[in-house]
């Protein structure tokens, strides 16, 4: 058995690979963003329609313009935190970037776990209250996904940074690839907080 912990993965060279890797993931912001945007015109949409009063309901709650901030903030301190770690290469801003991810992550669970326009009928079935319920939910939702993407990526560039042998082209491409991830996230968790603070 070989001791060599030295392999390669590509037969490219690294400018190659790491051009190839941040079109993958334009690719993929492309599409999420596609999904972000049918979500944020169907809630305006139905806002605008409000058939027979059933976008919130008489009686119905909703949430604080703030409770969208909340859990956009963290979008951001990430993408500016790890931009800022793009330029200096240290290991503690990839730590602060995967804090965010986890403390962002956490606030959006709860938030979705504590809502409050749950409400049962007369068999005791659980239903939202009326279309924006479900349209926060649904927008809520694309924020715990964007976390829970965000917080991989962000374990990896952390562990990453503990490796003594790395190829310095293809880790700065990486980390530019990272940074296209974490802008998306940001931009896509600000427009969700300006979606959903308009009731």
């Amino acid at each position: 058995m070989s001791s060599d912990t030295q392999f390669h993965i590509h037969h490219d060279a690294p400018e190659v690979v790491g051009r190839r890797e941040r079109l993958g993931v334009r690719l993929l912001i492309v599409a999420d963003g596609a999904f972000v945007a049918s979500m944020i015109f169907s809630y305006f949409y139905l806002r605008g329609l409000n058939a027979n009063g059933a976008w919130v309901p008489k009686g119905g709650h909703t949430l604080s313009a703030s409770t969208g901030w909340m859990a956009a903030l963290p979008f951001v301190v990430a993408a500016i935190v790890h931009k800022i770690g793009t330029r200096n290469r240290s290991n503690a801003t990839a730590g602060i970037v995967l804090l965010a991810m986890l403390v962002g992550a956490y606030i959006q669970w709860h938030q979705l776990a504590t809502m409050p326009f749950i409400a049962k009928d007369d068999g005791g079935r659980h239903f939202f209250e009326g279309a924006y319920a479900s349209n926060w939910v649904v927008l809520g939702g694309a924020n715990l996904f964007h976390y829970f993407v965000g917080t991989f990526i962000a374990l990896g560039l952390f562990i990453r940074g503990f490796r003594a042998k790395v190829d310095p082209t293809l880790e700065h491409w990486r980390q530019l690839t990272a940074s296209s991830w974490f802008t998306w996230i940001a931009i896509s968790g600000v427009l969700c907080a300006i979606t959903t603070g308009i009731i």
